[in-house]
């Protein structure tokens, strides 16, 4: 509004300003968001549960947040027996929570100053005593709203961040910088937003940046089924308040690309510039159970390089195929285990899953791999595990002379063609596999390459079709894969 005011014509603009009550002008004063805020920086009126705010960088996401969670907390602060409601703020990390959304200069607090609200521990006289709030750092930050004893918590991005808590509303900052962001929304904070509150319900606010991570194109993929409400914007909307040379170095760095068209324009791609896979060739051919009758099933490892704690994760990935050569990926085991440990669980992956072969990465900084696997199945076989007459492991070295880009093109094409499927839905492989471009990213896609070690092992057997046995002595399965239960731990099967 202030924008549109001061475009007015002098008497125009004047006249409007002294039709205004004494009230309305000291909150003008004030620059109140009412009169600061663009209209697409309010979430809507209406039914949605999530609000997604896809927007590029210096849009005022942050500022939309802060003020949106505190005018909730003001105007619900007690649910409907009575008690005071409570509201999480997530981020990144707790880090980001505290520094960006409650201290930050568009921060939580910022907005409840400007409201005329008082630090508690403030001892000057104030105009308004009820108006006073509590801010506490540690162990756990949240903000107390002293009147009413509403709550905003602050918290890092993890699963269980929300547990116990029965929340009226939530504030998610850049959803896309999540360890594992699909899962922490299905597990951990739509189960808490559960608060009975009159006259309304709980929300969701999501301010990001968009990049094609699953949570947010299964939002924008059928926004009336999950009551999305979407504002998009780009970061020339907030030019008025950014710097001028700020504004011009991010549209020389971007403005024309791909990259742009997401980091600027708040523009939601389907696929990633230079990545082999796409969102609709998964999606499109997602199932929700498995074939009838399995032909091989074999499990794709990723050992970390270094095989030390502190390396990558080592990726476990389990595959089949039909007898009509269509491959499905069953289960991501990923696990963070290294070394024996990791070998006797992806063995036990190998066994769970009723596999025929393990399929590990085999170059020239993981030669140890192989020892490592035998070692370990001779340890379960000595546990009564595997059949102690075996002298051959089942396990399948996959040499990689190639970049992964070659190594990944014809599992890419075998998806574009509808050949690949996934049962269900593995949130942390489709996101690694969405935005993993091989030519210009230095992460280790750990998901993705023991995906890929599966898919090219059963793609090599796809004209062997006189297989009876498996290489354990166990006969060809005539049904599909039946869940058996996650593995716990390595006490299950005797080893310690």
């Amino acid at each position: 509004m202030k924008q549109r005011v001061a475009a007015m014509p002098p008497a125009a603009r004047m006249q409007f300003l002294d039709g205004l009550d004494p009230d309305t002008l000291e909150m003008i004063s004030r620059e109140e968001w009412f009169w600061v805020a663009r209209p697409e920086q309010i979430p809507p009126e209406g039914d949605w549960s999530i609000c997604l705010m896809l927007a590029g960088r210096g849009f005022g996401k942050t500022r939309s947040g802060a003020e949106w969670i505190v005018e909730r907390t003001i105007k619900h602060p007690l649910d409907s027996s009575g008690f005071p409601t409570e509201r999480l703020i997530m981020a990144f990390n707790i880090s980001d929570a505290v520094a960006s959304c409650a201290e930050g200069p568009s921060g939580v607090l910022r907005v409840l100053q400007r409201m005329g609200y008082t630090p508690a521990e403030q001892n000057r006289r104030v105009e308004d005593p009820s108006k006073r709030y509590a801010f506490v750092k540690s162990p756990k930050p949240y903000v107390r709203l002293l009147e009413t004893g509403a709550v905003i918590h602050f918290t890092g991005a993890t699963i269980d961040a929300a547990r116990s808590k029965n929340l009226a509303d939530v504030w998610l900052d850049e959803p896309i910088k999540w360890a594992a962001p699909e899962e922490t929304w299905r597990e951990g904070i739509r189960p808490a937003l559960r608060a009975d509150i009159p006259g309304d319900k709980p929300r969701a606010l999501v301010t990001t940046t968009p990049k094609p991570i699953i949570l947010l194109k299964t939002w924008v993929s059928d926004p009336e089924k999950w009551k999305v409400t979407i504002i998009r914007g780009s970061t020339f909307d907030n030019m008025i308040n950014l710097s001028e040379d700020a504004v011009e170095e991010l549209r020389q760095t971007y403005e024309g690309t791909a990259l742009g068209r997401q980091e600027l324009y708040g523009e939601l791609l389907d696929d990633v510039t230079g990545a082999l896979f796409s969102w609709g060739a998964i999606h499109n051919h997602r199932v929700a159970i498995g074939p009838d009758k399995v032909a091989h099933r074999t499990v794709g490892v990723d050992p970390g390089l270094t095989g030390n704690e502190d390396g990558d994760e080592m990726g476990i990935v389990v595959m089949c195929r039909d007898r009509e050569d269509h491959m499905y990926v069953i289960a991501d085991e990923t696990t963070k285990l290294a070394g024996r440990d990791a070998a006797l669980y992806a063995w036990r992956v190998f066994e769970q899953y009723q596999c025929d072969t393990l399929v590990f990465e085999d170059n020239l900084g993981k030669v140890w791999m192989k020892d490592v696997f035998t070692d370990a199945f001779r340890e379960l076989q000595r546990a009564g595990v595997f059949p102690s007459e075996i002298i051959t492991p089942p396990l399948v070295p996959e040499f990689s002379k190639i970049g992964k880009k070659l190594r990944a093109q014809p599992v890419a094409m075998r998806y574009s063609q509808g050949r690949v499927h996934h049962i269900g839905t593995f949130d942390k492989l489709e996101t690694q596999m969405l935005t993993f471009d091989p030519l210009s990213t230095k992460e280790s896609p750990d998901r993705l390459d023991a995906m890929v070690h599966a898919a090219r092992h059963l793609m090599s057997g796809e004209r062997k079709r006189s297989r009876v046995l498996s290489p354990l002595g166990r006969e060809v399965p005539s049904l599909g894969y039946a869940p058996m239960g996650r593995i716990e731990t390595l006490g299950d099967y005797g080893i310690r």
